[in-house]
């Protein structure tokens, strides 16, 4: 086992630790609700959705690289997504060889699901948190994600 010493490398360490664990919590917290709810979807469905919501249409590489998947694994989701008449695959007019990922009249649906389902999250755990230390936060992360990236 690795012992660290400095203190400033224990509170890094707990950092990306609490980022592990928040992500975990919060996803367990959507994976119960949407079994709850028999949305009928995994949480990874339910995150593209999301991705689309967002951004509609987009294609499946942008849609991979914000759900931090790649291409290849997206496609089963994906096509999950279309069988559920959530999605649709479109011919992007610009370039024909590009496939657009386009929300139908059910997924927006069920985006809406998605936003009561996360007001509700909000409600319960976030309403109370400082708004200015939030901004903080995220651009310290996006500064450390950067420095990472950047000398990998």
């Amino acid at each position: 086992m690795i012992e660290i010493e400095n203190s400033n490398m224990i509170k890094l360490i707990e950092l990306i630790d609490s980022i592990k664990e928040i992500r975990f919590v919060i996803q367990s917290y959507f994976k119960k609700k949407l079994k709850n709810n028999d949305l009928g979807i995994t949480v990874e469905m339910f995150e593209v959705l999301v991705v689309l919501s967002r951004r509609n249409p987009i294609n499946q590489q942008q849609i991979a690289d914000t759900v931090r998947k790649n291409k290849a694994n997206l496609t089963p989701i994906i096509d999950k997504l279309s069988a559920k008449d959530l999605v649709m695959r479109q011919e992007d007019e610009t370039d024909r060889r590009n496939k657009l990922i386009v929300l139908t009249e059910a997924g927006k649906s069920m985006c809406k699901v998605y936003n009561a389902m996360f007001e509700e999250f909000y409600v319960k755990f976030l309403q109370d948190i400082d708004l200015n230390n939030v901004d903080k936060t995220i651009a310290m992360l996006k500064n450390l994600g950067q420095q990472v990236s950047r000398s990998s």
